[in-house]
Formats: C-alpha cells, structure tokens, sequence
C-alpha cells in the first residue's frame, strides 16, 4: 500500500518524466540518430523539389515560392550550424535558382506597379526572407539577381 501511495505523488511522477526527458533527449543527439533523420528528410525533400528548384507542399504538386523560401531558409541555417552537407548542396542550390528568378520577376512586377500608380512600394515578407537567404548562404549570385537585390535593399532603406 505504501508504494501505490508514493508512486501516486507528484513529485514521483515529474522525476519519472525529468528521467524519461533526459533519455530522449540523449536519444536525440545521438550521432547515428542525427544522420538517418538527416538522411530521411533530405530523401523527403528531393520528391519535394520540382525540375525548375521549387517545393511543392506535396508530391507531384506545382511549385509554391512560400515552401521554397521556407526550405531555402531551413537549409542555409543547418549549413551555418553544421557545414556544408554534401546531401543538401544539391537542394539549396536549385532552390536559390529558382528563387532568385523568382525576385528578378517581382522587382519588373514591383517596378510596372510603381510607375503605373506612382506609389512606392515596400516589398513583401517573401522578399524580405529571400534577402535573408542570401546573406546566410553567402553565395555568388548571378547579375541579374544581384541587381534585383540591391534594388529590394534600396526599397527597403526608404522605409525602414
């Protein structure tokens, strides 16, 4: 009777969940663990990823920009917090492909907008991120981006 009491009390069952906690989170770093949920979701991302670099939400789907941006953005941080991965050089580099065509068509859209309505534009949350991008992936980008680019982060110094 005295054990069914003390293993009803609180206190008994956050040290069993503090114990089962630490366990998991040992299982978590775990190096051989670490690799087959690396490997699991670069296969996942790869049925993910159009012929053009985009993501779909699901397999077979067209493209959407915000799931790019969304990969794009999540792949850059794990580079910057474990290197560059030899599974994932791949991915990123068609998704910013893609992206930076992407951005070289919003700032003509951006550009046809404000001299049509003669009102300065501040670009969007998805243009913003995509600057973002950049400055973690620190790659060369290819003129036409660049001055895409430079053209969002002069939007951007008029309104901060």
């Amino acid at each position: 009777m005295k054990d069914v009491l003390l293993a009803e009390t609180p206190w008994v069952n956050v040290a069993d969940r503090e114990t089962e906690q630490r366990k998991r989170l040992a299982d978590f770093f775990d190096e051989n663990g670490i690799n087959n949920r690396l490997e699991t979701a670069v296969t996942k991302l790869n049925k993910l990823q159009n012929r053009d670099g985009s993501f779909s939400w699901y397999e077979g789907m067209e493209g959407s920009t915000y799931i790019t941006v969304a990969v794009a953005e999540m792949l850059a941080r794990l580079q910057l917090m474990t290197g560059e991965q030899e599974s994932t050089k791949k991915l990123q580099s068609k998704a910013i492909g893609y992206l930076g065509n992407e951005m070289v068509e919003l700032v003509k859209r951006i550009k046809k907008s404000e001299k049509k309505s003669g009102q300065p534009y501040f670009p969007s949350f998805t243009a913003l991120r995509w600057l973002y991008i950049c400055a973690l992936d620190g790659r060369e980008l290819p003129s036409d981006v660049k001055k895409a680019n430079e053209y969002l982060m002069k939007l951007l110094k008029k309104d901060i």
